[in-house]
């Protein structure tokens, strides 16, 4: 079962108890159907769960009978598809009427009237995500989105669910859309802001779930940045020690080590002693204490004896 079909199965498990809230579920899902119109009702789902709790609702709101066709989806051989639609033209009328709609509009937009209270736009969010909604595993992306027949439908749910999430969560979340093969996606990118959604329809074990991965993502890429930066820094040193030896070989080659100072001389020896040590470690090794800025101009200068002509020694 998909991360998406989860999500839809525990929001589906959300008692009903005031009628304001259950009308305003109702409107959410039956809106948001592929189809709506007193031609045809219907959408497909590879949620059983929303059929369910469509059939259920809309049943229970308007008195209609819903029909729920089961057969395989041809993406997945696995996968159950569930087409819901209401078959009895009258139903649709009634359904189109009780909602404040009618079969002369130019264009679908959302009724409010069918949220009484200001609470109901959560319910309503929930049902048009029941019906049209989908969200990606966030071990791959975060990616929630609604999938709308209309234009402006899309518009108005962009600002409605702005709305919403400030009135009840107190952070706007604001969604963006756009047109994909001739329909509307509305769609929340932001893993804060999908928690956040999530949380404000009731899907909080789904919430919880996209801040888990999240934190866990941050955790990786913070360890990987520490690992990445301990490469770097290790192959600066080799790098770095890998040029100090070569200069002392060319001077002890030369016969110019000595003639060095005492003090060269003693790094030049410590160099090659610990080849793979460190600036930081190479300063332990000497009697008496020097500092890594020290040490390091010693380095330079024995790397700039060893590039200097015999004459310029």
């Amino acid at each position: 079962m998909s991360f998406s079909s989860d999500t839809k199965k525990e929001l589906c498990k959300i008692p009903l108890k005031l009628d304001e809230m259950i009308k305003a579920e109702a409107y959410g899902l039956i809106l948001f159907c592929k189809k709506f119109s007193e031609q045809e009702i219907s959408f497909r789902t590879e949620s059983g769960d929303t059929a369910n709790r469509f059939a259920d609702i809309i049943t229970e709101r308007t008195g209609s009978i819903v029909e729920i066709q089961k057969f395989l989806s041809t993406r997945k051989s696995d996968a159950s598809l569930y087409k819901v639609d209401i078959p009895n033209s009258d139903d649709r009328k009634r359904i189109i009427s009780y909602f404040g709609h009618d079969n002369s509009e130019v264009t679908l937009r959302i009724n409010r009237a069918n949220m009484e209270f200001d609470v109901c736009s959560a319910s309503f969010l929930r049902g048009a995500f029941l019906t049209c909604g989908n969200i990606t595993a966030p071990e791959s992306e975060y990616h929630l989105e609604f999938n709308v027949p209309h234009k402006c439908l899309s518009e108005d749910l962009c600002k409605l669910i702005c709305e919403t999430s400030e009135y009840v969560g107190g952070r706007a979340i604001t969604p963006k859309f756009a047109n994909r093969r001739g329909s509307y996606v509305v769609y929340i990118k932001d893993s804060e802001d999908i928690s956040d959604f999530l949380t404000l329809m009731g899907a909080g074990n789904a919430s919880m779930a996209v801040m888990q991965v999240k934190i866990m993502k941050n955790f990786e890429n913070a360890r990987n940045r520490k690992i990445n930066s301990e490469i770097a820094n290790t192959d600066k040193t080799l790098s770095a020690a890998a040029k100090q030896i070569q200069a002392i070989n060319i001077l002890n080659d030369s016969g110019k080590i000595d003639v060095l100072s005492e003090e060269l001389k003693e790094v030049a020896q410590i160099r090659q002693q610990y080849p793979l040590a460190s600036l930081k470690e190479l300063c332990t090794y000497f009697k008496t204490p020097i500092s890594k800025s020290g040490l390091n101009h010693r380095l330079n200068r024995l790397i700039e004896l060893a590039e200097l002509n015999d004459d310029k020694l």
